[in-house]
């Protein structure tokens, strides 16, 4: 198979995730891309409310629980832990309608190559979805799992256990917009 290149030669890489927080396990996935690749992209879906979409394979990530953090907060979050660890390659930030294939084309250059860690079947679901479209796909089994819903939860019970699992640049993000407060909210009102 040849591989994907941009005009200029070079490799353009792809992820995406909802990063409700960045964690760990995101940098890690992040990493393992920026390995095979000149320039990562690294898209931030759920973006844009009006692009999510309930999702079969995966029934809770539309719920307003699961998606606390504004896109550009977590854009904040991705670009500040990214900046310090260095991943070695050109790296730029932007939404990833995941849910809305008619608009990958406006978000990530179509000879990508889409980089995903596979961790549960919805992963599984989104890469046949890339194939389908005719977009290069690189999975990997991931090793260790960082679970966002088990920092949620954490960050609701107001154990502070979670700032383990995220960079510190994360843990900064969150303090300065008082994120857990909102998680806690969100979890009280039941939404």
């Amino acid at each position: 198979m040849t591989e994907p290149t941009t005009e200029n030669g070079r490799v353009v890489g792809h992820v995406h995730g909802r990063f409700q927080p960045f964690h760990d396990g995101h940098l890690a996935y992040c990493t393992w891309a920026a390995r095979e690749c000149d320039e990562l992209l690294v898209g931030i879906t759920n973006a844009d409310p009006s692009h999510v979409r309930r999702e079969d394979a995966d029934p809770d990530r539309d719920d307003p629980r699961n998606n606390p953090f504004r896109y550009y907060e977590r854009h904040r979050m991705v670009t500040d832990a990214l900046a310090a660890a260095d991943l070695g390659v050109q790296v730029r930030v932007l939404p990833f309608p995941i849910n809305r294939p008619e608009l990958w084309e406006s978000y990530a250059p179509a000879d990508a190559v889409h980089f995903l860690r596979v961790l549960e079947a919805w992963h599984e679901v989104k890469a046949d979805r890339l194939r389908d479209a005719g977009r290069t796909v690189r999975t990997t089994q991931a090793t260790r799992r960082v679970s966002g819903t088990g920092l949620r939860d954490a960050m609701a019970a107001g154990d502070d256990s979670w700032r383990a699992s995220v960079p510190a640049a994360v843990a900064r993000v969150v303090d300065d917009i008082d994120g857990v407060r909102r998680v806690q909210r969100l979890y009280e009102r039941g939404e």
